[in-house]
């Protein structure tokens, strides 16, 4: 069995590939639910999402992590080594593995290059603004943003990296790492260099290449380096190239996943139906078998988190 854990509000992302990887057993438990057992059943664990999560919860997280990890169980994803964007981006550019940077305001750190984008890191918005090009144009984006009442702790600079394709589109690669395996994903095309949901700009020959990258995998090397350095043995990392090298923009441990159904290009169909049967291979690799006694969640803190919770039922959870 399998156990993907995210937030409550979250589980839908990975409702495809529970579907795609039957006869398996893959449950989505949410933090809520995990932190509120006595008992875990024996599996294998993937914790995501941790973004979402308060800093009482992350604790949790990687107290359960340490605790399944002890009764034997496989668990990707260590909540104790999450980094929040700013700190991941500031590690790729240290580890050589990325060749921008990112630049945190809270550490009164402004940008040393431009063009910049202001962000938040927690969440999924992607830009506040546009690019920026000056100090001053950082600065008056970083004003609005705390006017508009994003926290200071929230926001940080990032340096532009993205570089069109020879046909003038903008192209975001990404690659899952699951477990031991890194598995190409279907490209997003756009005119606009965010490249955020894509836009019906793609003609044949993007999806020719898409079909190369899936299957040879290029860049997974440079991946898999990234994944290690990061400490995430599972998630998607969205990246491009420029000047001939990977740049990796995020890895979102609890991406939304899914599967093209309807597209006026057959290859990309076939492309999309290529991508969907590896993940679902080097997922069911990760399959534990059952019948092992389950793993007890009832030591300290989670009793504490437990009693707390029965007493203040319809309040906010408890924390210390």
């Amino acid at each position: 069995m399998i156990v993907i854990v995210t937030t409550e509000t979250h589980k839908y992302t990975h409702a495809a590939l529970a579907e795609w990887c039957r006869p398996a057993a893959l449950q989505r438990f949410s933090y809520w639910k995990l932190f509120r057992r006595r008992a875990l059943p024996y599996a294998t664990y993937i914790f995501t999402d941790f973004d979402r999560l308060s800093p009482w919860e992350l604790e949790l997280a990687a107290k359960a992590f340490r605790v399944l990890e002890s009764a034997g169980c496989r668990v990707l994803n260590d909540p104790g080594r999450f980094r929040r964007r700013h700190a991941f981006l500031q590690l790729m550019h240290r580890k050589k593995i990325n060749d921008f940077r990112s630049w945190s305001p809270e550490l009164d750190e402004s940008p040393g290059r431009f063009p910049v984008f202001l962000r938040t890191q927690a969440a999924h918005r992607g830009v506040l603004a546009g690019l920026l090009h000056t100090p001053e144009d950082a600065q008056r984006a970083l004003q609005e943003a705390l006017t508009a009442g994003h926290p200071l702790s929230d926001l940080h600079f990032v340096e532009y990296a993205a570089e069109p394709t020879n046909t003038g589109i903008f192209r975001k690669l990404a690659a899952y790492r699951i477990g031991d395996t890194i598995v190409p994903a279907l490209s997003v095309h756009s005119l606009d260099w965010i490249a955020k949901y894509g836009a019906a700009v793609a003609e044949a020959q993007q999806y020719e290449e898409e079909r190369e990258l899936l299957r040879q995998n290029p860049y997974g090397k440079h991946l898999m380096s990234a994944f290690e350095a990061a400490g995430i043995d599972y998630g998607r990392a969205d990246f491009g190239i420029v000047g001939g090298k990977p740049q990796i923009y995020e890895i979102n441990t609890n991406p939304m996943i899914g599967e093209l159904t309807e597209h006026w290009s057959d290859q990309r169909l076939a492309n999309s139906r290529h991508a969907r049967d590896a993940m679902a291979a080097a997922v069911k690799v990760l399959d534990s078998a059952v019948g092992k006694p389950a793993v007890r969640l009832d030591g300290e803190p989670f009793a504490t988190q437990f009693r707390r919770d029965r007493r203040r039922f319809f309040m906010s959870p408890w924390m210390p």
